[in-house]
């Protein structure tokens, strides 16, 4: 019995068959995905190495420090511990309260207790006790209390300037312990007019004393209160 076999047999182009065995291999580079990768692995580097190295900086600083008080003995180490930071110096100027300075009238007042005369109307210019006047004006001025022995009595001036005065009747009236002493009328004729009468008071005339410029109706314009005493 023959054999049945069947041959088939396939022409194909050798040359395509060489080219398909053997394929080729195509790489692409993805730049900048690289680029972001290599940045943060840079980054990440330095930061682990900054803080190595802070640490290590930190730890020489301890020893360093400690080792510096072993080296001292202990009363040493004990006094460099307790040691108090030095404090802050006050910058701030110190300021020097000033002496009040007597001015040349409070000198005055102070070496002559002159006793004021009161002014209670505005038609008096000026009112004052004092020594004799000079030259239309009032004199030294008189200490309070007056001072008088056996032997010198004491002359007193009672000083008035008045200014539009001329229909009035005035008068000094000079009291001792609250009784008429003395009254004298004065000269008014000018616009501006510049009085005085005095009184001359001895050891016999010691007390309380009052010189008042008045009118005929009692109507007081200026006055001074001083006291007469023996020395």
């Amino acid at each position: 019995m023959a054999d049945n076999k069947v041959v088939i047999k396939i022409n194909y182009d050798k040359k395509q068959a060489g080219l398909s065995s053997q394929p080729q291999t195509v790489t692409v580079w993805h730049t900048r995905r690289i680029l972001i990768a290599v940045l943060a692995i840079v980054l990440v580097i330095l930061l682990l190495f900054s803080l190595f190295s802070g640490d290590g900086n930190d730890s020489d600083t301890q020893i360093n420090s400690a080792e510096k008080v072993q080296q001292l003995n202990p009363v040493e180490a004990e006094s460099v511990a307790q040691q108090p930071s030095p404090a802050v110096e006050n910058t701030q100027p110190v300021v020097t309260p000033k002496q009040p300075v007597k001015s040349e009238s409070a000198k005055v007042t102070d070496t002559v207790k002159r006793p004021a005369a009161v002014i209670l109307d505005r038609k008096v210019i000026r009112a004052s006790l004092n020594s004799k006047p000079k030259d239309k004006e009032p004199g030294e001025p008189i200490k309070s209390p007056v001072r008088v022995n056996q032997n010198q009595p004491v002359e007193l001036f009672y000083f008035s300037e008045i200014k539009n005065m001329k229909a009035k009747v005035l008068f000094h009236q000079w009291r001792r312990n609250g009784q008429l002493v003395l009254q004298k009328q004065l000269d008014t004729n000018a616009y501006i007019s510049k009085v005085w009468t005095s009184k001359t008071v001895s050891v016999k005339d010691k007390g309380e004393w009052q010189v008042q410029l008045a009118d005929k109706k009692g109507k007081v314009y200026s006055e001074v209160n001083f006291v007469v005493d023996t020395e």
